[in-house]
């Protein structure tokens, strides 16, 4: 058993050494490239960065660009608290803003009215302005249709279908 363990072992470290000296001979380009010196090994280090090189610019674009915009995004809906508006906070507390400081803000909730002061990062919607899209949405979705609901509009079509379908025969 030992000594089957000794002969992969020493399998091993022969294919690590063959695979070294192939990447070895592979980088360099052979005995031609060993004459020519320095030139074709940069070159050859340089094609390998490439993808590396590619794959760093795809992860930013993927992952980390669109990070920082709702970053961004959401700084922005932190700092745009006003008294009044309906907050959730990250813990799940809803309630009303009662006072905006410069890092804290303070909250009113359930029906015996308490208080509460949460710092604004802990801030996770602002319903109020969640609702007010909602709304604007609506409205103009409403004006694309000229004022009906999507039903309404399907069932004016076909009407409009139909009227014209008699009207030609």
């Amino acid at each position: 058993m030992k000594m089957m363990n000794k002969l992969g072992a020493a399998a091993v470290s022969a294919a690590a050494a063959c695979t070294s000296l192939s990447a070895t001979v592979f980088a360099e380009g052979g005995a031609a490239a060993a004459d020519t010196g320095n030139v074709n090994t940069t070159g050859a280090m340089l094609i390998q960065l490439i993808p590396f090189a590619i794959a760093l610019v795809l992860l930013y674009f993927i992952l980390l660009r669109p990070q920082q915009k709702r970053e961004k995004e959401a700084q922005a809906m932190r700092e745009n608290v006003h008294v009044g508006d309906e907050v959730c906070t990250a813990g799940g507390i809803v309630g009303i803003v009662l006072k905006v400081e410069d890092d804290t803000v303070v909250l009113e909730t359930g029906a015996e009215r308490n208080k509460i002061r949460i710092k604004k990062w802990a801030i996770h919607e602002n319903i109020t302005q969640v609702e007010a899209k909602q709304q604007e949405e609506k409205e103009r979705k409403a004006r694309r249709t000229g004022g009906m609901s999507g039903l309404q509009a399907a069932e004016a079509d076909e009407a409009k279908k139909k009227k014209k379908k008699n009207a030609d025969d």
